[in-house]
């Protein structure tokens, strides 16, 4: 870098600058941020330009008219420094693939018509599709190109130069970028001195705008080499390759790069569309965040087409030109491209209705008895229900009559069913059985056991039901109790016959007895053993002694439990990975204690029996099994802070692990590579995390940077060994936004924040484009509100085009049984003097979500409907619409659905199966 500037300064000095070097002044300049109510502000006016590693940054532009014709060999940007103390480090010059308006306001005042963070014109056009942001244009999304340097040291004068891509600037001068972004890749900054640490929460990095002081005005300067006046050829043939599965109105367009004729290269495309058949000059251009960059000569480009103003089944003409970086555009190649139509796909009549016809329930002694939905929660004192429901509802619904004394069930082959039964009033010697006729049909049932909540006690623990029932409990102090609970699971085991199978809840006290008919219809499908979506129970460990009892309990939910084994200081916990000797792993002991997850003979009594879990934690990390200090030279770029030798050993290290597993024959679990730590766990002591960086839900461009480079080590590794096995590289990504294209081909397993709503394109498109499995993460309800949320999550999740859902910590502590904790979905059963663990009811509302995505699946399967179509009729059947809360970006958040409650969830299950279950006649029902 220092010896190009140099180079520069000796062009100069030779009286070569007309000839050989071009300044390019500024011409115009803001910069934008993404928080709160400064999104929509402008800083055009501002004399001031700022960096503020991915809360601020700047946009540029320069008048490239003097470049055009010319073959660009070596560009730098030129900034004054108006804050020395925090200068500019390593930074990002990228393309822009969107017109902007710089605007004159200052102070994040919102102007409208001008560039912000949010708007291209703020309040009028948006960067690119709708509801997009700036970063939908630039830093390797929406087709742009970028390049990162090290600033200069800060010069007598105050200036700091930056190297930029040639092909950036190049860019600019084909028409296919409109300015620059100019980005601080470092964000936050720490200093040490040897165990004292002090982290620096993202300095404020300020130049001189155009605006500013005439002499401190920033400007770039280009190296020419030859002329070029040669454009590129035409592009042969475009096909069209568009999806079955196409959303309504796109089109996706295939064609090979041509080759340039002259010196300076193919830079990009240019594209038009019309309605009509028309020329280019009379044709609209194709949105430039659509058109691809430069690829190599004769390799294969796509083009999606979405966005236009034209309506989906819409014939259009497409013109498509190359463009070279001196600004030569080559003859256009013309071809007509249909747009995808839209898909009319409904979801069909309930195959059952509620039950409507309210009558008294029924009583035994004092105990009136009522049947409600599983995710229904009722107050112990009060008797109040969340989501609130009147009287009627306890005595007619979607499960229970009580004119008729019924429970009315559904459910597939290998399908668990549930229902909640109420007891009202005071009760010492009441005792429950569930039977059914045909002896296959399995059925348990389990106590509600009650935690401390901001509103009383509230149900949330299952216990099995042993004895008879008491209430108040004799276990719980709640003496006021009035009301108490069971909850009924019901097992279809593969085998069964479809139609109506009968079965009787019988309930005695004091001498009497209260029989209520059970009526459980059996859908002529099977869910399948193997999941298709993920409900993927993360924690961070697990009692050893009933370890293997936490993993059975998830699996028969219908979930997979996933234990990360190492803490912040990449320590891995006693017994979660093989020894280690410095050469070679000693596999005994791993083998003996995971080996029967990973094989499914863990399993081998459960429903799924055979299925080992679907996805687990490797022990690798950045000081597993190779220390970080003896190969972390200092520094925030990891391909130059780590040192070769480190690389190799942690390269054989993933090589040992891939053969091992391969040899195994471990082939249908996910082990997944995952970095857990961050560099500000450290706090004020180096020793206290081990990461160098922020590892898990990465924040700035070394962060990402970084998890590039550990995941080339990995897949170097894995890759000659791995056979069979499915080693992947997963990260936890909290700002999809950032991410660029550095962990393209790369990244196997993406599990994503709650950003994915608003960034659900740009995840979606890396998804399809990389082969990733995509999954959303976040946080359970809390106790005092609506248990539908883990299973609308799951549906929700499921129309997003998902693969699953992970709530970030699943297992509970004992203090967990006094007080609410929505972490906990495992309780440990030793407050309930029971041996492992017992579920939340919150785990159950998983198990339906996931088993209701099954039905949804093979909905889609079956009708060769396009997944979007099938999710737009789904959420249109049920009302989804989700609220996400967080309290930052680093806070995994919470969705929550007011919209949806069991009855309505119930009803779409009930539209879903009808439609499965079309032409079997003994399959339909009547209500009463």
């Amino acid at each position: 870098m220092l010896r190009w500037l140099a180079g520069f300064g000796l062009v100069l000095a030779a009286g070569a600058l007309h000839a050989q070097t071009v300044r390019l002044d500024v011409t115009r300049d803001t910069w934008v941020c993404n928080v709160g109510g400064q999104a929509a502000g402008n800083n055009g006016g501002s004399p001031r330009l700022k960096t503020k590693g991915n809360q601020e940054f700047s946009i540029i532009d320069v008048d490239v008219a003097a470049l055009r014709g010319r073959v660009i060999r070596r560009a730098t940007l030129h900034l004054h420094c108006d804050t020395p103390g925090a200068a500019q480090r390593r930074v990002t010059v990228s393309t822009l693939a969107g017109q902007w308006v710089e605007g004159t306001a200052s102070g994040y005042a919102v102007q409208p018509g001008a560039s912000s963070f949010l708007w291209a014109k703020t309040g009028e056009v948006p960067w690119a599709g709708p509801g997009s942001d700036i970063t939908a244009v630039c830093l390797g999304n929406g087709n742009t190109i970028w390049g990162f340097a090290d600033a200069t040291p800060v010069d007598a004068q105050g200036w700091q130069s930056i190297e930029v891509r040639a092909e950036v600037l190049a860019a600019r001068v084909a028409g296919i970028s409109h300015g620059f972004v100019v980005f601080d890749d470092v964000g936050s900054e720490y200093e040490t001195d040897g165990q004292n640490f002090i982290y620096k929460q993202l300095p404020n990095r300020h130049v001189t705008s155009r605006e500013g002081r005439r002499e401190h005005r920033p400007y770039m300067l280009a190296e020419l080499g030859p002329a070029d006046g040669e454009p590129p050829g035409a592009i042969e043939a475009i096909g069209d390759v568009t999806p079955r599965d196409a959303p309504p109105g796109e089109a996706t367009v295939a064609f090979r790069a041509p080759a340039d004729r002259g010196p300076a290269g193919v830079a990009g495309f240019l594209a038009r569309w019309s309605e009509q058949p028309a020329g280019w000059d009379a044709s609209r251009p194709v949105p430039q965040y659509l058109v691809p960059a430069a690829t190599v000569e004769g390799r294969e480009v796509r083009m999606c087409l979405r966005d236009l103003p034209a309506g989906p089944g819409a014939v259009i003409t497409l013109h498509v030109r190359a463009v070279d970086r001196a600004g030569n555009v080559g003859q256009a190649t013309t071809t007509q491209v249909a747009l995808s139509r839209a898909a009319d796909f409904v979801v069909g009549p309930s195959i059952a209705r509620r039950f409507d016809q309210p009558a008294a329930n029924p009583r035994l002694g004092d105990v009136e008895v009522a049947v409600v939905d599983t995710l229904d929660k009722v107050h112990p004192i009060s008797g109040a229900m969340i989501p609130p429901r009147d009287a009627r509802y306890r005595q007619a619904n979607h499960l229970w009559s009580a004119a008729t004394r019924t429970i009315r069930l559904h459910a597939a082959r290998n399908e668990f069913v549930d229902f909640q039964l109420l007891l009202g009033g005071r009760s010492g010697d009441l005792t429950a059985e569930l039977r059914f006729d045909d002896p296959s049909i399995k059925s348990e049932l389990f106590r509600f056991r009650h935690v401390n909540t901001a509103v009383g006690p509230l149900p949330d623990p299952l216990v099995p039901l042993a004895g008879p029932i008491l209430i108040p409990a004799a276990d719980e102090r709640i003496g006021a109790q009035k009301h108490a609970a069971l909850v009924a699971d019901v097992y279809v085991p593969h085998n069964t016959a479809p139609g109506l199978k009968t079965g009787t809840l019988l309930l005695r006290s004091a001498g009497e007895s209260l029989s209520l008919r059970v009526e459980l219809t059996v859908w002529n499908f099977t869910l399948p053993d193997r999941l298709s979506f993920l409900a993927e129970m993360n924690c961070y460990g697990l009692p050893d002694a009933t370890e293997k009892e936490y993993y059975r309990l998830a699996h028969a939910h219908r979930t997979t439990l996933n234990r990360l084994g190492y803490n912040w200081r990449g320590q891995v916990s006693p017994g979660c990975a093989p020894k280690w000797d410095g050469v070679a792993f000693d596999w005994t002991d791993y083998d003996r204690r995971f080996g029967p997850l990973l094989d499914g003979s863990a399993f081998a009594d459960l429903p799924r029996k055979g299925v080992p879990v679907e996805a687990f934690y490797l022990p690798l990390n950045e000081n597993w099994p190779v220390p970080i200090e003896q190969g972390f030279k200092g520094g925030y770029w990891a391909d130059e802070a780590l040192t070769p030798e480190y690389r190799g050993a942690f390269v054989e290290a993933c090589a040992q692990f891939a053969g091992h597993i391969n040899r195994r024959k471990w082939n249908d679990t996910l082990f997944e590579f995952y970095l857990n730590n961050k560099v500000y766990y450290k706090k004020d002591r180096w020793d206290r995390c081990s990461a160098p960086w922020i590892l898990d839900e990465p924040a700035y461009t070394q962060d990402f940077w970084a998890l590039r480079w550990y995941g080339q080590a990995f897949h170097e590794g894995v890759g000659p060994h791995r056979g069979a096995a499915r080693l992947v590289y997963r990260c936890d990504i909290s700002r999809p936004q950032w991410q660029r294209d550095l962990l393209d081909g790369l990244l196997n397993v993406n599990i994503v924040g709650g950003a994915v709503r608003r960034y659900h394109r740009l995840v979606l498109d890396r998804k399809h484009r990389n082969g990733e499995i995509a999954i959303v993460y976040g946080s359970s309800n809390n106790i005092d509100e609506p248990n539908i949320q883990p299973a609308a999550w799951c549906i929700d999740a499921w129309c997003m085009g998902l693969d699953g859902v992970l709530p970030w910590q699943t297992v509970g502590k004992d203090d967990s049984w006094k007080n609410g904790d929505a972490l906990s979905l495992f309780y440990p059963g030793g407050p309930a003097g029971i041996k492992g663990p017992v579920p939340s009811v919150r785990l159950k509302a998983y198990r339906r979500g996931q088993q209701d995505v099954e039905y949804l699946a093979r909905l889609a399967g079956s009708r060769g409907a396009p997944h979007w179509a099938v999710a737009r009729a789904v959420r249109d059947a049920l009302g989804l619409r989700g609220q996400f809360t967080q309290s930052g970006e680093d806070d995994a958040g919470r969705m929550n659905y007011d919209s949806v409650d069991p009855a309505t969830l119930w009803e779409l299950r009930m539209r879903v199966a009808g439609m499965l279950n079309h032409g079997h006649a003994e399959m339909k029902e009547k209500s009463e």
